[in-house]
């Protein structure tokens, strides 16, 4: 039975392991960006443009190895930093 046990959880740990790890490129969490932009209102096309420019400084940024994506929010909280796992 304790057999039993430990390979369930040896199962589960690895399950969670490969299944919790997902890349975030920079183009990725543009994605995300732009999607957040569109809800803003009047103010979107304005969030949508800076999502576009954030992406290659965000690539840029990351080739340098500082890789994290910066949020476009102009007000207060904004500038929130997004890790990235994958520079494309």
């Amino acid at each position: 039975m304790k057999e039993l046990f430990t390979a369930a959880a040896l199962g589960a740990s690895i399950f969670l392991t490969s299944s919790s790890a997902f890349a975030v490129s920079c183009t990725q969490q543009g994605e995300s960006c732009k999607v957040w932009a569109g809800g803003q209102g009047a103010q979107a096309p304005t969030y949508a443009a800076k999502c576009t420019r954030e992406v290659s400084a965000c690539i840029s940024r990351c080739k340098k190895g500082t890789k994290v994506f910066i949020g476009v929010y102009g007000g207060a909280g904004g500038g929130q930093q997004y890790p990235i796992d994958e520079c494309k």
